[in-house]
């Protein structure tokens, strides 16, 4: 799909889903009440976690990573519609995953990973490369989101749906404001706190090898950003993992 006209069609094809949507049984027994209203969208104020959900049913991808997984919800709204040959990684700092039942984490479609999503040698020998859909929803700052988008764009396919959560907190409007690609702001339908969409538009297809760069980059200059002497011992531990992988 090229240009925002199509991310507009996606829109309104998920918009038309949703009218005789209904979450799966299984998925609201498992979030408390507060998170049933949320994926209700009882309000209208976050009709985001159905717009992942059917977004999935609709582009069919084969490898959607999420950044951020927090308490599990949109998780498992992604995995209720996720192709039974697709994959969904979804990686956190220090993941609850509150909502994820044990039977949801046996699911061989899922992936559990924890740790600093920059630091790419958390996923080990399984790096996923070749995203369709990737969903970021990390710390809310300009500098995280800008150094998540600089390692993964080079683990997307072309033409990737890129989808990011809470664009209007804190200085994240600056992202979202200089993105060079069609991309469509959903903000009034899907969360108050901001809700976007872009294309990938690119002829490059993965590298992982520059995807490995672009996080060793990253994590020398955090070194040099950190004096705390703990700090600098774990960002120091992370490149020399990354050098592993890069030589």
């Amino acid at each position: 799909m090229v240009g925002p006209d199509p991310l507009r069609r996606l829109h309104g094809d998920v918009v038309a889903a949703s009218r005789t949507y209904q979450a799966p049984a299984d998925v609201l027994s498992l979030v408390d009440e507060e998170y049933r209203g949320y994926i209700a969208n009882v309000q209208g104020r976050s009709f985001y976690y159905q717009w992942l959900a059917l977004v999935v049913r609709l582009l069919k991808p084969s490898l959607v990573v999420e950044l951020g997984g927090g308490l599990g919800a949109s998780t498992l709204m992604m995995l209720s519609e996720l192709p039974m040959t697709a994959r969904l990684v979804t990686c956190d700092l220090r993941p609850t995953l509150k909502f994820v039942s044990a039977s949801a984490m046996r699911d061989t479609r899922l992936r559990l990973v924890s740790g600093n999503d920059l630091d790419l040698s958390i996923f080990g020998d399984d790096l996923p490369i070749g995203i369709d859909l990737l969903f970021v929803d990390t710390d809310h700052t300009f500098v995280q989101l800008a150094a998540e988008w600089n390692i993964y764009r080079h683990l997307c396919n072309p033409g990737a749906l890129v989808v990011l959560d809470d664009i209007l907190m804190n200085d994240l409007p600056r992202f979202w404001e200089t993105l060079p690609y069609p991309k469509l702001e959903l903000t009034r339908e899907c969360h108050f706190s901001g809700f976007g969409a872009f294309r990938y538009e690119t002829e490059a297809r993965p590298n992982p090898l520059e995807a490995y760069r672009a996080a060793l980059r990253t994590a020398w200059a955090r070194v040099a950003d950190r004096e705390e002497h703990t700090s600098r011992r774990v960002a120091l531990a992370g490149i020399h993992r990354l050098w592993g992988r890069l030589w």
